[in-house]
């Protein structure tokens, strides 16, 4: 019964997951490497881009694991992006945002001792975020494999289309990933939610009425189950 949940759980986040792009680190770049480069992701229709200013020569992206989220559901990397240094006019990193909607940001100190490094996220100058980033608010939890992990926190803030400029004004910080979350994908999961628990019809994961005796995954009275 359990394996039957984890499948239609699956199915029915796929609304969320279809609408949403991750950028993230697949290689090795060597500091100085990466000054004026723009690094991006294109993802079920949505780019995400950021752009990098380093003429110092410090940002650089190395393998490291890290996961973010909850014990219970996370999402693992395996490269960071180093910044080698707070932010300032040599160095510094901007997020295009292809629609409005949700930015998540994947970020540590890697340092227990680090009490003051913030990230600061500012869009039309306007500031989205500014806090301290503190590696003591991981989680840590058994793994599947009987070991000992943590799970670093996810800041999330919403965005409009545009850039966001990401700053670090008291010391570096290690990225590992951004996604942009389509506001509309959170809507059209609420809202099938909601208008599903209040009839005896038969939808698809898409919010799409079907026949009684429709087969696979649907959704009926706000639950979800395979149809048989």
């Amino acid at each position: 019964m359990k394996k039957l949940f984890t499948i239609v759980a699956l199915a029915f986040c796929a609304l969320t997951i279809n609408a949403q792009t991750t950028l993230s680190f697949y290689e090795v770049k060597a500091a100085g490497s990466l000054d004026g480069q723009t690094l991006s992701n294109t993802e079920n229709n949505y780019t995400l881009s950021l752009t990098i200013t380093d003429t110092k020569g410090k940002v650089s992206i190395d393998e490291n694991n890290a996961r973010f989220g909850t014990p219970e559901s996370y999402v693992s990397f395996d490269h960071r992006l180093k910044s080698g240094g707070k932010s300032s006019s040599a160095n510094s990193m901007s997020l295009t945002i292809p629609a409005d909607g949700d930015l998540l940001v994947y970020a540590r100190t890697a340092s227990s001792s680090a009490t003051n490094r913030n990230l600061v996220l500012t869009q039309n100058d306007e500031e989205l975020y500014n806090k301290v980033v503190q590696d003591a608010e991981a989680k840590s939890f058994t793994t599947d494999d009987g070991k000992t992990s943590k799970v670093f926190p996810v800041i999330s803030v919403p965005v409009k289309q545009g850039t966001v400029d990401i700053a670090y004004p008291n010391g570096a910080l290690n990225f590992y990933g951004f996604t942009f979350k389509d506001k509309a994908a959170t809507g059209i999961t609420k809202t099938l939610k909601a208008e599903t628990a209040k009839d005896n019809a038969t939808y698809n994961l898409a919010g799409q009425r079907l026949n009684k005796d429709s087969k696979g995954v649907v959704i009926r009275n706000g639950k979800k189950f395979i149809n048989k």
